[in-house]
């Protein structure tokens, strides 16, 4: 093994390590917050049957990642890629980078890597990885903006917690449909000019691609996938928190899942472990649901949503070597 495969493993396992801590120390934090003796009570009374469930949740969303990220690659004519593979994918993408706890980066990554295996150019393989952020994101929006409108007639949430969605989401569709239009997107997808330049043209670039993927009924597919793979995410909360007898609305856990989810966006070495358990505990916390039972769900939710698909990352890890060797016989075809 040499020295730098070497130091890329301590690295790893010390991220992963901090990232274990960080969410430890949350939940001692908050669990002190809401009395130990109270979290406690509310771990004895839990409903364990609701666990499977969780598990449900998160077998959906992993299904429909696979759908999303197919669409994405065979859009334009491109790669028609297996299921097998695509599945294995998606394991290495959303599981194996939990363990270097870099968050969706490390998963966009991945993404980009299977892409330009197949054969892509590095910036084909940069939009269709871009197309696939932002169809993901697009769906995740709308379902909070959806979620905060509800809880914004109903009052039943802090407008601080509401407003932000309100406006912002609406602000980026309009954006997007904006940049992406006929006329316009050739213009400003032209990657003339210095890198911020080139950045902007790549954004708009995969916006016109998921545009292109909304109106083309198969593409449509991607659509779908990225709302099961927020859905089923969003069940699992909501099973999680059924477990420690939770009674709450669907929208006021999608809004607090929006919150603690957009934690993940922050640019921490940890990919936000430990700030998306307390952001989410808290936005619950705002929206009705008591501290202790918050923090349980969130802890039991995280555990199911990010730490168990480790496993079937590392039982698929061994075969990173063939399923690189099968992308590149796409490059032959």
């Amino acid at each position: 093994m040499s020295l730098e495969t070497r130091a890329t493993r301590r690295r790893a396992l010390a991220t992963f390590a901090l990232a274990v801590l960080l969410v430890i120390g949350v939940a001692l934090l908050v669990g002190k917050a809401a009395g130990y003796e109270e979290v406690l009570d509310a771990l004895r009374a839990a409903d364990p049957r609701w666990l499977p469930a969780c598990l449900a949740g998160e077998i959906v969303s992993y299904c429909g990642y696979v759908v999303g990220f197919r669409a994405v690659a065979e859009a334009e004519r491109g790669p028609t890629l297996g299921l097998r593979l695509s599945t294995e994918i998606v394991f290495l993408s959303l599981g194996a980078t939990r363990l270097l706890a870099v968050g969706g980066a490390g998963g966009l990554a991945l993404d980009y890597w299977a892409l330009h295996r197949t054969g892509m150019s590095r910036h084909a393989a940069f939009l269709r990885v871009l197309a696939l952020n932002t169809l993901l994101y697009g769906v995740f929006g709308l379902a909070a903006w959806s979620a905060a409108l509800v809880l914004l007639v109903r009052d039943d949430a802090p407008i601080a917690l509401v407003a932000p969605w309100l406006f912002v989401v609406p602000a980026c569709v309009a954006a997007g449909i904006w940049v992406s239009g006929p006329g316009r997107a050739a213009r400003l997808a032209r990657r003339d000019g210095g890198r911020a330049r080139a950045l902007f043209a790549d954004a708009v670039g995969g916006v016109v691609l998921v545009r292109g993927l909304l109106f083309d009924p198969p593409g449509r597919l991607g659509a779908l996938g990225a709302a099961a793979y927020w859905g089923g995410d969003m069940f699992c909360l909501w099973a999680a928190l059924q477990a420690f007898r939770v009674e709450t609305t669907v929208a006021a856990v999608v809004l607090a899942y929006a919150t603690g989810y957009a934690a993940t966006l922050v640019p921490l070495p940890t990919g936000g472990v430990g700030s998306v358990e307390a952001a989410m505990t808290f936005a619950l916390v705002a929206v009705g649901v008591g501290l202790s039972p918050a923090l349980l769900g969130v802890v039991t939710y995280r555990l199911f949503s990010y730490w168990l698909p480790t496993i079937p990352a590392l039982l698929v890890l061994p075969r990173l070597p063939a399923i690189s060797t099968e992308l590149e016989a796409f490059a032959k075809r």
